[in-house]
C-alpha cells in the first residue's frame, strides 16, 4: 500500500513539473548568410521559398529562404541573452609595451667555421634587463654563457646591448635591431684537459621581430653576427700543451620571451 501511495505521488509531481518545464520562456533563432541574427515565433516556413517570423516587439518579418544560413527552434531566452553577451565581449588586445622597465631571456644556436675550416655548432644563453625610456629606445646590461665548440671552449659574457625599435603600424609586434658589446670571462676545465683560459671582448648585432601576446609576455626572434676573442691552453694526450688564440665568428640565432 505505501509503495503504491509513493509511486502515485510521484506521478503527480512529475505531472505537474511537467507543464512548468513546457513554459519555460523561449525564443526561435533565424541566423542570416549577412551575419545577422533575428529573434522571434516562427508562423511558418515553406523551404525553398520564405518564412513568417514574429519578433518580441510584434512585428512579422518575411525573409526570403536563400537569405537564410541556419535555423533554431526553441532556444532558451536565458541561454541566447547569454550567448549574445558574449559574442559582444572584445577580445584582449595584443598590444607591445612601448616603455618602462624589460627583461628578455634568449637562447642562442651558433654556426660558424671551425680552425680546419669545417663547420662548427654552439649554443648559449642570454639573460638581459633594460629600460626603455623612448618608443624607439632602449638599453640595457646583460650575462650569459656560451659555447663555441665541442672542443669545451665556453666564456661566460657580461655586455651592455642598446636596442631600437623600429616603427610599425601593427600594435603587437615590430622589428627591432640591437648592438651589444662587453667582455667575457673563461675558466680552466680540467675534465676536458682545458688548463688554462683567458676571455676577452665580444661584440655581438642582430636584426629581429617581437610579437606581443595577450597575457603579456613577448616572443623574440633574431639573428646576426657575433665576434669573441678568447684563449685556451689544452693539455694533450701526448703531454704537449696546445696552446689557441682564437678569434670566434660566428652567426647567431636567437629565439626566447620578453616581460
Amino acid at each position: 500500500m505505501k509503495e503504491n501511495a509513493l509511486f502515485t505521488l510521484l506521478l503527480l509531481l512529475l505531472a505537474a513539473w511537467n507543464p512548468v518545464l513546457a513554459q519555460a520562456p523561449s525564443t526561435d533563432v533565424v541566423k542570416k548568410k549577412d551575419g545577422s541574427t533575428l529573434t522571434g515565433k516562427i508562423l511558418s516556413y515553406s523551404p525553398g521559398k520564405t518564412l513568417r517570423l514574429e519578433q518580441p516587439e510584434g512585428q512579422v518579418l518575411e525573409i526570403s529562404d536563400s537569405e537564410i544560413a541556419k535555423i533554431q527552434q526553441g532556444i532558451p531566452v536565458d541561454a541566447e541573452r547569454q550567448k549574445s553577451f558574449e559574442s559582444k565581449q572584445p577580445l584582449p588586445k595584443k598590444v607591445a609595451k612601448t616603455r618602462g622597465l624589460y627583461a628578455v631571456s634568449m637562447l642562442s644556436f651558433a654556426a660558424g667555421s671551425s680552425d680546419n675550416g669545417d663547420l662548427s655548432l654552439g649554443a648559449g644563453f642570454h639573460q638581459v634587463v633594460g629600460y626603455r625610456f623612448h618608443k624607439m629606445f632602449g638599453i640595457g646590461a646583460g650575462f650569459g654563457v656560451d659555447n663555441y665548440s665541442r672542443r669545451g671552449e665556453t666564456v661566460y659574457p657580461f655586455f651592455g646591448e642598446v636596442r631600437c625599435f623600429l616603427p610599425s603600424k601593427k600594435p603587437n609586434g615590430n622589428l627591432y635591431a640591437l648592438v651589444a658589446g662587453g667582455y667575457s670571462l673563461a675558466f680552466a676545465r680540467k675534465t676536458l684537459d682545458i688548463t688554462k683560459a683567458e676571455g676577452g671582448p665580444m661584440g655581438h648585432a642582430a636584426i629581429g621581430y617581437r610579437a606581443a601576446t595577450t597575457e603579456g609576455i613577448d616572443i623574440l626572434i633574431d639573428i646576426g653576427p657575433k665576434f669573441q676573442r678568447a684563449s685556451f691552453s689544452r693539455k694533450l694526450y701526448n703531454g704537449d700543451l696546445e696552446e689557441r688564440n682564437i678569434d670566434f665568428q660566428r652567426i647567431i640565432v636567437r629565439v626566447g620571451i620578453g616581460f
